[in-house]
């Protein structure tokens, strides 16, 4: 008697046999929505990505400064703390420091100064209402408030004159392929 529930129990496979050919692939809307799911994650992935400087040249001195005025105001936000970034263009040094550093480390910062290669040189910093000082020293401010001092580095980097432009309330440095003056940016 058991062996004739079973038999009866068993599920009938006609209907598969019926059919020529299986289908293979994916319906239409299997392939929107798998789409869609990556297009929503690609929209919320995009800040992350937006900082990323894939195609800046990355040994080149303009593209490290750039980098490093980009992790100041980063890192002058995350710490609560103001940096200072200072440019010697006579000397060709560029070293970092903090409003809670003393005289001492101040001095050993500017020790341990980036020193920029032969080809590259800053030819000057233009701050916003600063008249020029003729000083070869500069200090530009990033602010723990998340902000920075608008300032023009001008730069010139293998024959080339560069313009690096740091706006006060945007994360990002602009580079600009030419010399651009204060004036220019109104």
């Amino acid at each position: 008697m058991r062996l004739e529930e079973k038999e009866k129990t068993k599920i009938s496979t006609a209907g598969s046999l019926n059919r020529k050919s299986q289908a293979r692939g994916f319906t239409l809307v299997e392939l929107i929505v798998v789409i869609s799911i990556i297009a929503i994650l690609l929209v919320f992935s995009f800040p992350v990505f937006q900082n990323l400087h894939f195609f800046s040249n990355s040994k080149s001195q303009t593209g490290k400064i750039a980098r490093l005025i980009t992790d100041l105001k980063k890192r002058s936000l995350q710490k609560n703390v103001d940096y200072f970034m200072h440019i010697d263009s006579d000397s060709g040094m560029v070293w970092i420091s903090n409003d809670s550093m003393d005289d001492e480390l101040n001095e050993k910062a500017k020790e341990n100064a980036i020193a920029l290669s032969e080809n590259f040189s800053i030819l000057d910093v233009e701050f916003h209402g600063m008249e020029e000082s003729g000083e070869a020293e500069y200090k530009i401010r990033f602010r723990k408030q998340g902000y920075s001092d608008f300032a023009l580095i001008h730069i010139l980097e293998n024959e080339n004159n560069l313009t690096l432009k740091i706006e006060p309330f945007l994360s990002t440095v602009q580079i600009l392929n030419r010399h651009v003056f204060l004036d220019d940016c109104s």
